[in-house]
């Protein structure tokens, strides 16, 4: 959001231009990833609202298994969690609307059909037994009715030693905790599959009679309105452990399974307009426990599988435009019996299985995105060393700049996504470049510093959207440019270093929005420009890198020093030191809560390396390096997690190549090339989830072209959730309410077997537009057209990205004023222990959303301005807050003050 460049004599010279070969479509990918703890197969996994993945049960090298794992994607890891009361295989696990997971029958360590039910509230991370089946159960199927009951219907149990297929049925009501007997099935079946259709029906088709050792063909049509069970058309063939997968045109395709002659490959097509079955497009392989996805271009993959030669590694494409089968790609392992679920990224987390040489705990990512650039509208006026900001009503402004006479510009310019058009707006007050940028919590832009014609100013001027006027708004203490500007949690904006002239400043100060006035606070450790800053959750500043070019050896004056500014007591103390001395790199908070520095330039040249800095540890370790050296690039973190790094200048001057990270590989992907080759330029995010990139500098100067990097998921606008209306000012601590349409989506998108993992309900993403911060809001309650959010905390005060995910399709994101409204009270302490590693951990509560430092001391005499400020603390959970002391290790007894940031 911020682009600021200070140009010294190293970046004087010619740049020539480096156009990237355009590249072709990126073919879909099976990367790998974290693997579980315990290899498992005929396991569940369930995609949470909070965007983590529960994996429940299953067998594993020693038995069945009660083991409870949870998947995060911002960081590609496991980690174990409560385990269930029962160890069970060939169970259900269905979300219910008030976020919380129902798991019903199975069978249990004794190989025996369990009637018991569980449910996993993520809230807590704890399990509570509820109400139990009537009939115990495995290899049944669960569907979430539009009315927010389960439908529990056939399985498999055993009568006397003897085993049967049945046909009863029942339904779970969430409020009661209680399973009613519904009407019974035609046929007892089990290996079947249940679809939930667009008209509230469900449709079970296929499936195994014990009783006459065969596959079925029969379908029947269950209706909640009556609780009646219909037969339907009949399928083509005869078939169990298939998958069933309702297509956005209203058809179920049914794929694979096993048959009365062995294997299928067969698939078909059930239309509930006709009750008919028309066969398909054949599958390349005969396969059966197989997971079946629907993705968000609307194209449906089946990856792995069983087939005649034991586990699968092949994965296949079906297109209901054309009704064909193509290649889909290889897994990096073979595997069946496996879980596929399809995440808020649109990208398919793979998980266990059973492979040809034992059970797996491997784990891949299937990714079909392929990012692309369009040309957008112009700039009227080219620049670079501009600023763009995100306005709260959607609009983008574009501030000051170097334009083509080489003059810095007091000329703005507004985008309109709507339009894809700019248009003039009023001028700045004040000519400026290598300025910096911040949307206020007031919904005003304050636009501070950067070099006018005849150097730095300190000038400082208020951009109001509702007028579309600048008003002057005090001056800074010291002139500066290629500064950084940082809002904090408490509503101030803190401006760091920077240079005035020749000289390269030490000074910090902080502008306050409520007088509109600049004060003094401690300085850096190092004056710096070129650097970058990023506020971190616990409220703290991270400031790392840049140039100063103070003593003899010019190899030093490019910075690998960080250090941290705490608003409790406004000071900064050093942290660890990046690998790689570098300027004009980025700064990047991942959803993970680590921070991405990637490339620069240092006195070798421009830097490929990248790295991440862990607040808990205060180190940077490397990470994948980029694919091309870059500096004067932007990097924006997209909705998916990922970071697109773009342009900037390389080896051979400036480029127009573009980059993913992903963070749960810490790797980097070339994407869609730029239209234009540039830096200096800016990037923004837009609630659309396309990236807008515009102006820059290029071998001829100053450019005006701007463009639209689109990630690339390939979706219908008519499977697209829709926000209407949006809960705006959200105090902290308060439940946001949305209201749209689609929801629910329009097909749960996944196999429709026991193992089956629905993707059809929201998942609510919230997105800092000033820090990047980003986290998933659960609900206490969703429907297809409402959600009722569980309470709010964690994110910055401000404006912020409210996006609804449902079968990996991102709504059009809204943008809501988050309101810091929490006033804190008296401490009252939870607990205090010892760690393992000998620091000292203690949690106390407070009012949801509280913000507060810690002050530690071994000599109680001393006045608490003398205290030592140890750091922030975390809200793990609403109103209960969580600080950690790693100094406490040395045996030497000390004493803390909690106080209120």
């Amino acid at each position: 959001m911020k682009n600021n460049w200070y140009q010294h004599a190293l970046l004087l010279t010619t740049l020539a231009l480096n156009l990237a070969m355009p590249r072709g479509a990126k073919a879909a990918t099976f990367l790998t990833n974290g693997p579980l703890a315990s290899a498992r197969y005929f396991h569940t996994s369930t995609l949470l609202p909070n965007g983590k993945v529960l994996v429940a049960g299953g067998v594993g090298n020693a038995g069945h298994l009660a083991s409870v794992e949870l998947y995060d994607p911002a960081a590609g890891t496991w980690t174990p969690n409560s385990p269930m009361g029962t160890a069970r295989r060939y169970h259900t696990a269905t979300l219910l609307p008030d976020g919380k997971v129902l798991v019903a029958g199975g069978e249990d360590s004794s190989f025996t059909e369990t009637a018991s039910v569980e449910v996993f509230d993520p809230g807590a991370g704890q399990w509570i037994v509820t109400g139990s089946l009537a009939n115990a159960r495995y290899l049944h199927t669960a569907t979430l009715l539009p009315n927010g009951k389960v439908l529990v219907a056939g399985g498999a149990a055993s009568v006397q030693g003897a085993g049967i297929s049945l046909s009863s049925a029942e339904v779970y009501d969430p409020a009661s905790s209680r399973w009613t007997l519904t009407s019974t099935m035609a046929q007892g079946r089990y290996g079947h599959t249940a679809t939930l259709l667009p008209n509230g029906k469900v449709l079970i088709a296929g499936g195994y009679d014990v009783g006459n050792t065969e596959s079925l063909s029969s379908a029947e049509l269950y209706d909640p309105a009556t609780g009646s069970w219909m037969m339907t058309g009949s399928l083509t063939n005869a078939r169990h452990s298939h998958t069933a997968t309702l297509l956005p045109n209203g058809k179920v395709l049914v794929t694979g399974g096993f048959g009365n002659n062995g294997r299928l490959t067969s698939t078909e097509l059930y239309d509930p307009g006709t009750a008919l079955w028309t066969p398909a497009g054949a599958l390349a392989t005969a396969r059966e426990y197989h997971p079946a996805t629907l993705l968000p271009n609307g194209k449906v993959l089946v990856a792995g599988g069983f087939g005649n030669s034991g586990s699968l590694a092949s994965a296949e494409v079906f297109d209901p435009a054309t009704l064909v089968w193509t290649s889909g790609g290889s897994l990096a392992f073979p595997r069946s019996s496996h879980t596929a679920t399809l995440l808020p990224n649109g990208r398919l987390l793979l998980a266990g299985g059973e492979g040809n040489t034992g059970l797996l705990a491997s784990v891949e990512l299937y990714d079909s995105a392929v990012g692309t650039n369009t040309a957008t509208g112009g700039l009227a006026t080219a620049r670079y060393a501009h600023t763009v900001t995100m306005l709260p009503n959607g609009i983008v402004l574009a501030a000051g700049g170097i334009g083509s006479d080489g003059l810095a510009s007091g000329t703005q310019e507004l985008f309109d996504s709507s339009t894809g058009k700019w248009s003039g707006g009023n001028s700045m007050i004040t000519q400026r470049r290598n300025h910096s940028a911040t949307l206020l919590p007031n919904g005003k832009v304050l636009l501070a510093g950067g070099a006018g014609n005849t150097g730095a100013t300190n000038s400082v001027e208020l951009h109001d959207p509702a007028t579309g006027t600048n008003t002057p708004s005090g001056n800074l203490i010291s002139a500066r440019q290629d500064h950084t500007a940082t809002l904090l949690y408490n509503g101030k904006v803190l401006l760091a270093g920077g240079a005035t002239g020749s000289t390269i400043l030490k000074d910090v100060e902080l502008y306050d929005p409520v007088t509109g006035t600049n004060t003094a606070t401690g300085q850096l450790n190092a004056a710096r420009y070129g650097h970058q800053a990023v506020l971190l959750p616990n409220g703290n500043v991270l400031v790392a890198g840049g140039y100063n070019s103070s003593g003899s050896n010019p190899t030093n004056y490019w910075l690998s020093t960080a250090e941290l500014y705490d608003p409790t007591n406004g000071t900064w103390t050093a942290t660890g030191s990046m690998a790689t001395r570098r300027e004009y790199h980025t700064l990047t908070l991942l959803p993970n809560g680590k921070v991405l520095t990637a490339g620069g330039i240092n006195t070798n040249g421009s830097l490929s390396s990248a790295e991440l800095y862990d607040p808990a540890t205060g180190t940077w370790t490397l990470t994948g390096g980029l694919n091309v050296a870059r500096y004067l690039h932007t990097a924006t973190l997209l909705p998916n997690g990922k970071v697109l790094a773009a342009g900037g200048c390389g080896p051979k001057g400036v480029t127009n190549s573009a980059e993913l990270y992903d963070p749960t590989t810490g790797t980097w992907t070339l994407t869609g090339a730029l239209k234009t080759a540039r830096n200096q330029h800016a990037a923004t995010l837009l609630s659309s989830g396309k990236v807008l990139l515009s102006g820059g500098q290029s071998s001829g100067g100053a450019i005006g072209a701007a463009e639209l990097y689109d990630p690339g998921l390939g979706f219908s606008a008519s499977g697209q959730p829709q926000i209407v209306t949006v809960t705006s000012p959200l105090s902290l601590g308060g439940s946001l309410a949305i209201t749209g349409s689609q929801l629910r989506g329009i097909s749960e998108g996944s196999n429709g077997n026991g193992q089956d993992s629905p993707s059809d309900y929201p998942v609510l993403q919230l997105r800092s537009l000033e820090s990047g911060q980003m986290l998933y809001l659960p609900p206490v309650n969703w429907s297809t057209n409402s959600f009722t959010s569980a309470p709010a905390n964690g994110l910055p005060p401000g404006y912020t990205l409210a996006t609804v995910f449902v079968n990996g399709i991102p709504s059009s994101a809204s943008i809501i004023s988050i309101v810091n409204v929490t006033v804190p009270t008296s401490v009252t302490m939870t607990y205090a222990k010892i760690l393992a590693d000998g620091s000292l951990q203690f949690v106390f509560t407070n009012k949801p959303g509280g913000l507060f430092g810690v002050l530690g001391t071994t000599n109680l005499s001393l006045s608490t301005s003398n205290w030592t400020v140890l750091s922030g603390v975390f809200e793990v959970s609403p109103g209960q807050f969580q600080f950690t002391d790693p100094q406490a290790t040395n045996g030497v007894q000390r004493f803390y003050r909690v106080r209120s940031r």
